[in-house]
């Protein structure tokens, strides 16, 4: 049997990034002669448990488990790390289809963690801002010469349609971080939308046969015009972001 000692010498010691080609310390015979060949009969469930009992009677921690995995250079890891990284469309879930969402999700549930969460997203989130803009910046369409300047050229430039369209085209992060500031439901339209959920779920039997009226009495429709939802923030974050790419 070989050593734990002596494993984690050949590896530098728990939770450090040394580099091994090295093979597994612990072959498919050494867990067959172990455990007995029936261990794999068991479900996944009885499977799980196995490896985390070993882990907390190891006394190894999710960290250094974690790093071992995510930094490890032996092939046999390697191959399994980049299943879980990898997208799956055929998978029948979404976290199945991509595993590392399933964790990112997992994070989110722990409040003490979005502190953290939130630094580790915002320099990501800042480098898709920035390849967005500059994709909007290269586009020949919203670019503004001097020379060629006129008045239904810069009308056509500021069409609605014409912006909104470059935005989904160039920039989809950047957009649905604007529609965000403009279109999410505040506070007004939160309590209107559980007053009418209310009103939806009430009891409408009694409503539907009144003993006061004649069972031949004509069904009433209702013609409600729909109304947009237009802004319900800051209106103002929209136009500095198309201000920036504009004079950008």
């Amino acid at each position: 049997m070989i050593e734990i000692s002596v494993i984690f010498s050949k590896y530098g010691g728990p939770g450090l990034n040394s580099q091994h080609t090295m093979p597994l310390a612990y072959d498919n015979a050494y867990w067959q002669k172990t455990l007995g060949p029936d261990i794999r009969k068991s479900d996944i469930e009885q499977h799980l448990h196995l490896i985390f009992s070993l882990i907390i009677f190891l006394q190894v921690s999710l960290a250094q488990l974690l790093e071992f995995i995510f930094m490890s250079e032996i092939e046999e890891i390697k191959l399994r790390v980049s299943r879980f990284m990898g997208y799956t469309p055929s998978a029948t879930t979404e976290d199945k289809k991509f595993p590392p969402g399933m964790v990112f999700r997992a994070w989110l549930k722990f409040p003490k963690a979005q502190e953290f969460v939130r630094k580790m997203i915002k320099p990501v989130a800042h480098k898709i801002v920035e390849e967005e803009s500059d994709k909007m910046i290269r586009d020949p369409e919203l670019k503004v010469t001097m020379k060629t300047l006129t008045l239904k050229g810069i009308q056509e430039l500021l069409q609605p349609q014409k912006i909104m369209d470059k935005y989904r085209e160039h920039a989809p992060f950047t957009w649905d971080l604007l529609y965000t500031f403009v279109a999410s439901p505040n506070k007004w339209r939160k309590e209107k939308a559980k007053k009418a959920t209310a009103v939806d779920e009430g009891d409408e039997e009694d409503w539907e046969d009144d003993p006061n009226l004649p069972d031949d009495e004509p069904e009433k429709t209702w013609s409600v015009p729909q109304i947009p939802e237009g802004f319900s923030r800051n209106p103002v974050l929209v136009s500095c972001e198309l201000s920036v790419y504009l004079i950008g």
